[in-house]
């Protein structure tokens, strides 16, 4: 059987007098079963604005009471303020438990801790172990702008030695300085001032400056002395401004005592209106390398300039006293610039340029020696004028000589036009050798009666592939205009030996136009004969109704071949009639006849009642004895249409001798057609067709009658 009993009471007092308003009240809970009741009690207690306190008690389940209790209470006295926290719990055979804690503040200065006992089990009663923290704040604030910030924290735990430290932090800014340090202690030592187990960690900037002076120092510190580090850097920089401007920089980095690294700029400039002179300086020692630099350079006006730079090297590289000296000078349109690197012992680089330049003229010098390869000289120069443009380049080295030239010249009386580009070389004790390109326009004669122009063109080279290694080509433009004859003259010499020549005339003589071209070349004429030489004449007469033409065209001065042609016209109206002739003779092994001429003439002629006649006849006759003949006739009119053909030859020929075929068609009325084709050998009839076709036309119906006749003597 279980009974549950509850029992409390509870005060409330206003506030009276400097009293604040104050709270109390109690609880008590008891569970009544067979045994021993179980008691839980808990009491309250507030009072308004400065203290919290709870209460709470636990008997007759546990071996001991168990309880637990809080207090936190605020005091406020003459600008001190305190807080006050404590704390109590017990669990028999569990755990013990003690805290207190403290909070004050009093201006910028805060202050806390806490502190806890503990035990554990069998310790619970009695708390062996104890932890307890602390902090400090502090931050100050003066009229002249300097600000000040202190922070400190501890931790220190009786159970675990390890985890306890000690953190301190100092921050300071002020006019011109700027410092903040932070310093860590842990350990079981860590309160004490010889504990190795720490680490410092600061830095520092600080402004001095002025109003002709610029001066500023940072510097960062790292410290473990259980690491043996003790590591600091500082940088320095300070800038005056009067009466010169000179600065100077430092870094230094010491490690344990010493500087692995060091490095140092300084410069300075003291120039004035019209010079421009600068000084300066590097200096660096490091483990791995040392430097040591001073650079100079001056600048008196415009036309003159000089910059020197000093190096040392040391360590990883060694190089002593290395001199780089840069100069430049100019006078008017000249320029003169050199460059020279340089150690006591040993140039390794010296280079040096003139320049000239005049109205049309330029002209560049220059000269390049290295420690690793001899002296080479090169010079430039170019020529711009209205008649002469002229680029020239030259390269000279130890072991080659180079030569690079490209022309133009052009002369007004006579006129005369040049153009060359040479590139030769030479090697060490040989010929010179290189490429040469050369071309040539001139007036040879210009005036009222004649003009004469010549074009050459000259290439040689030293390489020895398949084609020749000099060819001139050479082409000679003639007009005489007085015997209105023009000619172009074509000349081509291979290796200074092999000349070839073509020639074409275009002229009129006596009114009548001719052309003649010609070739002579030195080679086998067994694809080309050595030498050629063809004309054509051409000519009218009686007011050009008359036209005749003559070519020859001779082989080694001798006439191979021989035309000559002729065309009248002797058309009239309602009739054109046109003659052509044409002889042949040549004396070549071709297969063909040595001497043929062919004539034949051709009429028609038509009438505005739509009747037309016309025929071709045409003659052939071969080395002057055997005659061919042909005769083509058509004519008609609106009714008929009547061809005739005939063909007559000599014998020896596969077809007959004497062939005539004739065919006729008429239409009779309206419907009726009728039609005929004949063929004849040497008068004898091989095959005659005719055909008559009419269309008869009734009331009852429509019919067509048709009837031929066909007789030949081809087939018996």
């Amino acid at each position: 059987m279980r009974d549950l009993q509850q029992k409390g009471w509870s005060d409330l007092r206003p506030a009276a007098g400097k009293e604040a308003q104050r709270f109390e009240a109690q609880l008590e809970v008891k569970l009544v079963t067979a045994g021993s009741p179980v008691v839980i009690a808990g009491n309250l207690s507030r009072q308004a604005g400065s203290k919290l306190a709870f209460s709470v008690f636990l008997n007759n389940l546990l071996r001991d009471q168990a309880h637990l209790s809080a207090l936190l209470e605020k005091k406020a006295e003459d600008r001190l303020q305190v807080v006050t926290l404590g704390g109590e719990l017990f669990v028999p055979g569990l755990v013990g438990l003690r805290a207190g804690g403290l909070l004050r503040q009093r201006g910028g200065l805060w202050t806390s801790s806490l502190s806890v006992k503990y035990g554990l089990l069998g310790q619970a009663k009695q708390p062996a172990q104890e932890c307890s923290t602390g902090q400090k704040l502090r931050a100050e604030s003066s009229p002249e702008g300097a600000y000040q910030l202190e922070l400190d924290h501890e931790l220190h735990c009786t159970q675990l030695p390890v985890f306890s430290h000690k953190v301190q932090l100092r921050h300071e800014d002020g006019p011109g300085r700027l410092y903040s340090q932070l310093e860590v202690s842990y350990g079981k030592q860590w309160g004490e001032s010889s504990n190795k187990r720490r680490v410092r960690l600061s830095q520092t900037f600080q402004n001095d400056s002025g109003p002709a002076l610029s001066s500023y120092f940072m510097e960062f510190v790292l410290q473990v002395p259980v690491r043996h580090v003790d590591y600091r850097m500082q940088l320095h920089h300070s800038s005056l401004r009067q009466p010169h401007v000179q600065s100077s920089t430092y870094l230094k980095v010491q490690c344990n005592g010493r500087l692995p690294f060091v490095a140092g700029l300084q410069w300075k400039d003291t120039s004035r209106a019209t010079l421009w002179k600068w000084e300066g300086g590097l200096n660096l020692d490091s483990p791995w390398l040392t430097v040591s630099a001073v650079h100079r350079l001056s600048w008196p006006h415009p036309a003159t300039f000089q910059a020197v730079l000093e190096l040392t090297l040391g360590k990883a590289w060694t190089l002593k006293n290395l001199v780089m000296n840069v100069a430049c000078r100019s006078r008017g349109l000249d320029r003169e610039g050199k460059i020279h690197v340089y150690t006591p012992a040993t140039t390794y680089l010296r280079v040096s340029m003139v320049t000239a330049l005049a109205r049309s003229l330029f002209r560049s010098r220059s000269e390049v020696e290295t420690a690793w390869s001899a002296a080479m000289q090169s010079e430039i120069r170019a020529e711009n004028s209205r008649d002469r443009k002229i680029l020239h380049c030259w390269l000279n080295g130890p072991q080659r000589e180079l030569n690079l030239t490209a022309a133009y010249r052009h002369v007004e009386q006579p006129r005369k036009t040049h153009v060359s580009l040479t590139a030769l070389g030479t090697s060490a004790g040989g010929q010179p050798r290189g490429l040469q390109v050369e071309g040539d326009l001139e007036e040879l004669t210009r005036d009222r009666v004649s003009y004469q122009k010549r074009g050459t063109f000259l290439l040689r080279h030293p390489w020895t592939p398949r084609i020749p290694q000099s060819i001139l080509v050479q082409e000679t433009f003639t007009a005489e205009k007085l015997h209105q004859r023009y000619s172009l003259e074509t000349r081509v010499v291979l290796d200074g030996r092999a000349e070839t020549m073509q020639t074409i005339v275009l002229g009129y003589e006596a009114g009548h136009p001719y052309v003649c071209a010609g070739l002579t070349h030195p080679y086998s004429g067994s694809a080309v004969p050595g030498s050629l030489e063809g004309c054509a004449l051409a000519w009218n007469r009686r007011a050009a109704k008359n036209r005749e033409f003559e070519g020859t065209l001779k082989v080694d001065q001798k006439v191979v071949l021989h035309l000559k042609g002729l065309h009248r016209d002797r058309s009239q109206r309602g009739a054109i009639r046109h003659r052509l002739a044409l002889d042949a003779a040549h004396s070549s092994q071709l297969r063909f006849p040595q001497a043929l001429s062919l004539d034949g003439d051709i009429v028609f002629r038509w009438s505005p009642q739509g009747a037309f006649d016309g025929s071709v006849d045409a003659r052939a006759d071969v080395n002057h004895n055997s005659t061919s003949q042909v005769s083509l006739q058509l004519n008609g009119s609106d009714s008929h249409l009547v061809f005739f053909f005939q063909l007559r030859h000599p014998h020896g020929l596969t077809s007959p001798p004497d062939l005539q075929v004739q065919a006729a068609a008429r239409r009779y009325g309206e419907r009726s057609l009728g039609g005929s084709l004949s063929v004849h050998t040497a008068g004898r009839e091989l095959v005659l067709l005719e055909a008559d076709a009419s269309q008869d036309t009734r009331r009852s119906g429509r019919g067509w009658g048709l009837s031929v006749l066909l007789r030949q003597a081809a087939c018996r």
